[in-house]
């Protein structure tokens, strides 16, 4: 690719301040012309720019096309005055009426009430606090009158667990060479080693993302931008990912889910004139959704690796199909009179981990020989690690600190793991 330039701050300050516009403008056919500008300066800021690190570039374009998408949907899509609305995560009656008033009423405030509006509509991608909020795919809320104390305490002790979890997932990721950018890669030493990667990895992003955004939310509750029922956690449960498809709309982040639903019922309704609840309709909507997630991350590793050889949009486009096939054997089991217990479900989260197992690799393969886990994930606190041959472990060459039961773990861990993948 050609010979970027240093990515500018002031891009991302007219970046905003088109969408913002764009939402703050009175409804009108001309509304529309906000998002001219938006594609060509997209193309420059991933093709043309650099920020001159690997994992800099790499968030820079996550966040810039979720942006773009949102953009999409607010300026292209949606008439976002007349059809998007705030509501009370603890409304009553009262103010349920006053809310449905300002549905009506926004886009007649002032300049200034509408710009509040346009970037608390902004700073809520979930859509947590409005009544396009998903009603199924979010954990519970915290319950209404949870003071900001219990709250701060309640997720101060959730970041403390998910630090040790992610510092426990971080240090095999440290360990084993599978994951450095000169290592063997992650499908080079066999299903075992694979499998195991996988899981180190799904375990260290899950957690780190989590812990970040639980930190968000008690700086917001704690200085008083927010209040605690506005925080639902930001993951699903694990116990959620039986299938794939309740993986993704139930136990990952739901950051798209707004703008991916969005554009599939356009496409899918508008576009192709399909009936709503027929099946061609739900298998365009979940392609589509699919497609926009696979052009974020394809996008982000278009500006990281400055080349077009990435493997997130095969990845991405892989999941329907799986998610399509399981839906063909559900209905088949539940015919055949087969109940969702126990036993079925550890039948499902195998199947989830095999599937992983044999497609992630596809898309973070490429990332990793890129050094993109050498250089976004810290060394151990606890642990210590420095990095040691993960198929010929040294457990007196590695640096570890006195944690206990941790350290104990830890040794016994290497050794036996090792014994079995050479056995």
């Amino acid at each position: 690719m050609t010979q970027r330039r240093p990515f500018s701050g002031v891009l991302w300050l007219v970046y905003i301040s088109l969408v913002l516009l764009a939402l703050i403008a009175k409804p009108s056919p001309y509304r529309k012309l906000f998002f001219l500008p938006i594609p060509p300066l997209t193309a420059y800021v991933l093709l043309l720019t650099t920020t001159g690190d690997f994992n800099t570039d790499y968030i820079l374009g996550l966040f810039w096309l979720l942006l773009f998408w949102f953009a999409s949907d607010y300026i292209l899509i949606t008439d976002v005055q007349r059809t998007l609305y705030q509501v009370s995560p603890t409304r009553t009656v009262a103010n349920k009426n006053k809310n449905e008033n300002e549905k009506e009423l926004i886009e007649y405030k002032s300049v200034w009430r509408r710009t509040r509006w346009a970037l608390a509509l902004l700073l809520s991608p979930r859509g947590v606090g409005w009544a396009h909020k998903p009603t199924t795919a979010f954990p519970a809320h915290p319950a209404a009158g949870t003071s900001r104390l219990a709250f701060i305490a309640h997720r101060l002790l959730t970041a403390f667990f998910l630090f040790i979890v992610h510092d426990a997932a971080n240090l095999h990721v440290r360990w084993n060479p599978m994951f450095r950018a000169d290592g063997s890669g992650w499908t080079a030493d066999g299903w075992g080693w694979r499998a195991l990667v996988v899981m180190g990895w799904a375990v260290s992003s899950y957690t780190i993302i989590f812990l970040i955004a639980t930190i968000i939310s008690v700086v917001g509750v704690a200085c008083g931008l927010s209040y605690p029922e506005e925080w639902p956690p930001f993951f699903g449960s694990p116990a959620e990912a039986y299938t794939i498809r309740r993986l993704w709309g139930r136990t990952w982040h739901q950051l798209m889910r707004r703008f991916i639903t969005t554009h599939g019922k356009f496409f899918a309704h508008r576009v192709l004139g399909l009936r709503p609840g027929t099946n061609a309709s739900s298998y365009i909507q979940l392609f589509t959704a699919f497609l926009l997630s696979a052009s974020v991350h394809y996008g982000a590793e278009v500006i990281a690796l400055r080349s077009w050889h990435g493997g997130a949009f095969v990845f991405f486009m892989l999941q329907p199909f799986a998610i399509i096939l399981e839906g063909f054997v559900l209905h088949i089991a539940r015919s055949a009179g087969l109940k969702n217990g126990f036993a079925v479900r550890l039948v499902g989260y195998a199947w989830v981990w095999a599937w992983f197992t044999l497609t992630l690799p596809v898309w973070q393969g490429p990332l990793g020989w890129a050094g993109h886990t050498d250089e976004g994930l810290p060394e151990g606190r606890c642990s210590g690690a420095q990095g040691v041959d993960a198929l010929s472990v040294d457990v007196e060459r590695t640096t570890v600190f006195d944690c206990g039961a941790i350290s104990a773990i830890r040794r016994y861990l290497i050794k036996n793991i090792n014994r079995l993948f050479h056995s």
